[in-house]
């Protein structure tokens, strides 16, 4: 094969495949010529082919450089050698038709089985169709196979595409090939197996979402945003989202580059979905929040400059739909990180917020939602004093303990200095002096004295059919049945406890599942909202407030691992695979 300079340049040309057929071979050949990049205009390829045939000089040569606006043409020459005009095909000759099988498709052996009539031997083998070439399949699914007459074979692909075709030919030099391509119309042909021989490659960057395909059939994709809630979820279409094509390459511009916004391809009545795989690392800020004085303060920290925008969501709306005004706040310095804040005043409890980058055309919402216990676990004031509470629990581990006891300072903080919290791990000097029993009637006996809460803490470790004959147990069920039902209350972690935990007796008794419903318990325990919002005192116990909140969330995640690790090799419960 030789490569000669031509006068005239091929303008625009970047990469070009010139296929041949070389007399006296039954395989076809090919080389390709490629622009260099910032190459000068005048130094462009300029090529010429010509390949030795054999030994008496036969050529193929391509004179003209405007195949590439007109569409490839060939010219062949040759000396007008007897052997050679002897050995090509006439019209209507057998060889001149290719040679006759037909096929069976093994959808269970990954293979199609090809079968000769008797008759010479054919060579067959499996390809792709395009528009100048069945290319050959990567190895090691590129064989071709000689078949007698009479006789089948099994070639086996790699995917089930429409471009897949089988070809055949005869043995002698020169012969026609037939092919047969019997999946252009099969629906199957453009399920799994096509968007698995699809190669994603994502060239993501800044706001511009970018992604490359190398298909295996010529067939042309339309592509279009879409957004996941979740890795398992649905990717739900966004409007006005269509990508942009130009030779294989997708792009979308002012976007928000974010794991869960992906591109879904789709052709006809298929589609597929592939999220850009180095758009977590190309995330550009982060946001935090933090609850001072009735206002939800937003910490935005940004490596370029941007906007952001916030607005309140509530349970019961849609995912996406926002509670006017809109809060907005810019980055303008440039590349940093550099931090900026946002304050949003409360509207009502309950409610989240959406956060976004509002500088862009495309961009996720994020949904974050403020603890508000915090906003209402407030020191009592006014007229009047929280009622005493019993707390009750079965903590069987040092974990749980720690976890009961952070959970009792953090009520009687929440209820203020006039609140009195009884449990048995602060008067463990008392109980050994007059035992168990008579410690337990004495505190049941000045609840109902004061009017008081009895709250029971229950847990997946809680007295249950096993402990009938522990003292403590019977006293406890004797209790709960003795203390008044408007007084008695129970409250569960939900990482320890599940609610088919609850023995089906307890069932009918207000429940709360911690943390999450403190707010709750803290009202039913007479814990009533304090007037000086702005007061130095008031602004302490928040901050207490939330250390104790913290500390019990902390010490419930260890109490819970410690749990599940303890049930390890026998049947686990729900809660330990949160």
């Amino acid at each position: 094969l030789c490569l000669e300079h031509m006068d005239r340049s091929f303008p625009g040309l970047q990469r070009a495949w010139f296929y041949l057929l070389l007399l006296k071979s039954k395989k076809s050949y090919k080389f390709k010529s490629s622009q260099r990049h910032r190459m000068p205009a005048s130094s462009q390829w300029k090529l010429l082919g010509s390949c030795t045939l054999s030994e008496k000089d036969h050529h193929i040569s391509i004179p003209s450089p405007d195949i590439f606006q007109k569409g490839l043409r060939s010219k062949r020459t040759q000396h007008s050698d007897p052997e050679v005009v002897e050995s090509l095909p006439r019209p209507g000759s057998q060889r001149n038709e290719g040679p006759e099988f037909s096929i069976d498709f093994l959808p269970e052996a990954r293979a199609i089985q090809v079968t000769i009539p008797p008759g010479p031997e054919v060579s067959v083998r499996l390809c792709h169709q395009w528009a100048l070439e069945c290319e050959e399949l990567k190895s090691p699914f590129d064989a071709q196979k000689i078949v007698p007459g009479g006789h089948t074979t099994d070639l086996p692909y790699e995917f089930l595409l429409p471009c897949l075709c089988i070809e055949a030919s005869y043995l002698q030099e020169d012969t026609v090939r037939r092919k047969k391509c019997p999946f252009q119309s099969q629906p199957k042909a453009y399920g799994s197996d096509f968007w698995k021989s699809v190669h994603f490659t994502d060239y993501s960057q800044s706001d511009q979402m970018v992604m490359a395909l190398t298909l295996r059939c010529p067939l042309k994709l339309e592509a279009s945003l879409c957004q996941r809630q979740d890795w398992h979820g649905l990717c739900e279409d966004l409007p006005n989202a269509t990508a942009q094509e130009s030779k294989g390459w997708y792009v979308l511009e002012k976007v928000d580059l974010h794991p869960h916004l992906c591109f879904k391809f789709s052709f006809e009545n298929t589609s597929h979905v592939e999220c850009p795989q180095q758009s977590e690392s190309l995330i550009s800020w982060n946001v935090s929040m933090d609850i001072q004085a009735q206002q939800l303060v937003l910490h935005f920290s940004s490596r370029m400059q941007a906007t952001f925008s916030a607005a309140w969501s509530y349970p019961g709306l849609r995912p996406d739909t926002l509670i006017p005004p809109v809060y907005s706040v810019s980055q303008t310095q440039g590349s940093g990180p550099v931090a900026v804040d946002l304050i949003i005043p409360f509207l009502r409890p309950g409610g989240c917020v959406l956060v976004w980058r509002s500088d862009v055309q495309f961009a996720r919402k994020h949904l974050l939602c403020p603890d508000h216990s915090v906003q209402v676990l407030l020191p009592p004031s006014g007229r009047g004093r929280a009622r005493l509470v019993l707390l009750l629990h079965a903590a069987d581990s040092e974990p749980q303990q720690r976890l009961v006891g952070a959970l009792a300072e953090l009520l009687r903080t929440a209820l203020g200095g006039g609140c009195d919290v009884i449990v048995d791990l602060w008067e463990g000097t008392h109980m050994a002096r007059v035992g168990p029993l008579p410690w337990l009637w004495a505190a049941q006996a000045r609840v109902t004295r004061e009017q008081g809460t009895v709250l029971l803490l229950w847990s997946g470790a809680g007295p249950g059919p096993t402990q009938g004959l522990d003292p403590g147990a019977t006293s406890l069920r004797a209790l709960l049945r003795a203390a008044p039902r408007p007084l008695l209350l129970l409250a569960y972690f939900s990482r320890l406890c599940a609610k088919g935990d609850i023995p089906q007796p307890l069932r009918t008794l207000p429940r709360y599942r911690l943390l999450r419903d403190l707010p709750r318990l803290l009202r039913a325990l007479g814990a009533r909202p304090s007037t000086r919002a702005t007061s130095w005192s008031h602004l302490g116990a928040q901050q207490c407030l939330r250390g104790r909140l913290e500390l019990c969330r902390q010490l419930e995640r260890e109490a819970a691992k410690l749990s599940c690790q303890s049930s390890a090799g026998f049947h686990r419960s729900p809660r330990c695979l949160w």
